[in-house]
């Protein structure tokens, strides 16, 4: 899997170990000795490692991989020892089923590799004496800091600017508000990041998502916003995470976190948050939007009401659309998750705001701005004196699953059912064949033809809707109604 060499590497010959038929692409990423750096010319490289160490780090890297991605078939082998102009540093390869996550994917071996493996380089230059180089801690970025953040400073101040720099920061969702907070937050020179999202970035994202390229469709978002961010704020410090945020792993993700950005769209995620937050006295930023309607918040021990001051009992998820099921504009989402960031940096410099005390409302269609106060509730279950903290963060908990919200495994045992498509026409990136269309903004009953013991089948993008839809059509008398859960997206991830 992961090699490391003092001859020259063959560069054929370890191509002709990737042969698999399946997959119809092959990346490879070769790295050269070049002869300038810096402005200074280069005469040669001297690599020294660990060879056991970057074995053992190298291959777990590559097991990650083929975690992240679809890979078929993978290799990789850096050289150490002395190394003249020309001559092949690192070569990675990496056979998939589509170039887009061959280059992911060997994008993300070579960074890791230069992270986190134990190598280090030698350069000797022609007109003066070797020196050890790397990044971002070589002389020209340290050099650099000061002047990036020379402006703002004037604000802050010094001491301020150290604050940012010293702040470790938990941001939950790197969507169309996480992707403003977190580029907002590293270009200010905040100085730990660590980004939660489970979900792989859809072409549907990329209005509003704007870390995000086209090229990176199908890639987990954490990855992609810490190799974007990373290329522009080379002195902010990117920990990526590949999973959604649950209860069952959030304490290990609090773990040295000063502040936290909930840049979530769901109400378990947000009252989860919430909870564990109240519980390890961490203040959070909260921010959400609902097409030109957003909201912000701030909580701060002692001081804020909480979620549950204002809201006790976690709502169900289909009271309110996601931005998937109502639309939502990009330019919405990155003034919503701008305030949000800049909340966040005004509480690391500890300086008061109203959104500790208030709820601050958005009105993105008239600019029209306003603030609800928040009390806090003495007898609040997460921050009162006699908080529970025993808490279920799942919508069924408090609206039963029906047995009739099957996956499409079950449904597609129904082979005489009627599949009705409730999205609306614009929403069609995912199909069902053979499914009818009939939306909900103009949904009745009564167009479906089908007897009374005939199965039919209600979808939309994430089960939201149809649930929703079919609770309600049940309440009415009709029994024979079933619903796609987790809707089409569950369907095409598998």
């Amino acid at each position: 899997m992961f090699q490391v060499t003092d001859q020259p590497i063959d560069i054929e010959a370890l191509s002709a170990q990737l042969i698999n038929h399946a997959g119809g692409a092959f990346v490879a990423f070769e790295g050269r000795v070049r002869k300038q750096n810096d402005g200074r010319a280069v005469e040669r490289l001297d690599y020294e490692l660990f060879p056991e160490m970057c074995i053992e780090e190298g291959d777990r890297i590559l097991a990650e991989a083929k975690r992240l991605f679809p890979i078929l078939e993978v290799r990789a082998v850096h050289r150490y020892g002395t190394l003249e102009l020309g001559e092949s540093a690192v070569w990675v390869g990496v056979v998939t089923s589509h170039r887009g996550a061959g280059f992911q994917a060997c994008r993300f071996i070579i960074d890791s590799v230069k992270a986190r493996c134990p190598i280090w380089k030698k350069e000797t230059y022609v007109d003066g004496p070797s020196e050890w180089v790397g990044c971002p801690t070589c002389e020209h970025h340290v050099v650099a800091a000061p002047k990036v953040f020379s402006r703002q400073a004037k604000l802050v101040g010094h001491s301020g600017q150290k604050s940012l720099k010293n702040a470790h920061v938990l941001i939950v969702g790197a969507g169309g508000l996480g992707c403003p907070s977190a580029l907002n937050l590293a270009a200010a020179g905040v100085g730990h990041l660590r980004i939660i999202d489970g979900d792989k970035l859809e072409q549907s994202n990329l209005h509003r998502q704007t870390l995000y390229g086209y090229q990176d469709v199908g890639g987990y978002k954490a990855l992609l916003a810490k190799r974007r961010l990373e290329e522009l704020h080379p002195f902010t410090t990117i920990e990526a995470v590949t999973e959604h945020l649950s209860p069952q792993n959030i304490n290990q993700y609090l773990e040295g976190i000063d502040l936290i950005l909930d840049c979530t769209d769901n109400f378990a995620a947000k009252y989860l948050i919430n909870d564990k937050a109240v519980a390890n006295t961490i203040p959070y930023v909260q921010a959400s939007i609902y097409q030109n309607q957003a909201q912000l918040f701030s909580y701060v021990p002692e001081l804020s009401a909480c979620l549950r001051c204002l809201r006790p009992i976690q709502p169900p998820a289909d009271c309110v659309d996601s931005c998937t099921d109502s639309g939502v504009l990009g330019a919405a989402t990155s003034i919503v998750g701008s305030h949000q960031a800049l909340e966040a940096i005004r509480l690391i410099l500890g300086q008061r705001s109203p959104a500790m005390t208030h709820s601050i409302h958005f009105d993105l269609e008239t600019f029209e701005n306003y603030l609800v106060e928040r009390a806090i509730d003495s007898q609040c279950a997460a921050c009162s004196q006699t908080a529970t903290k025993d808490f279920i963060y799942k919508d069924e908990a408090l609206y039963p699953s029906s047995e009739d919200e099957l996956d499409y495994a079950q449904l597609r045992k129904l082979s005489d059912a009627i599949w009705i498509d409730i999205r609306e026409e614009w929403e069609h990136d995912h199909l069902i064949p053979n499914a009818q269309n009939i939306p909900l903004s103009r949904f009745e009953f009564s167009s479906i033809s089908a007897p009374a013991d005939q199965p039919v089948i209600l979808f939309c993008q994430k089960g939201v809707r149809s649930r929703k839809l079919m609770k309600d059509l049940k309440a009415l008398g009709h029994s024979n109604i079933k619903s796609l859960k987790n809707g089409v997206e569950a369907v095409h991830q598998h």
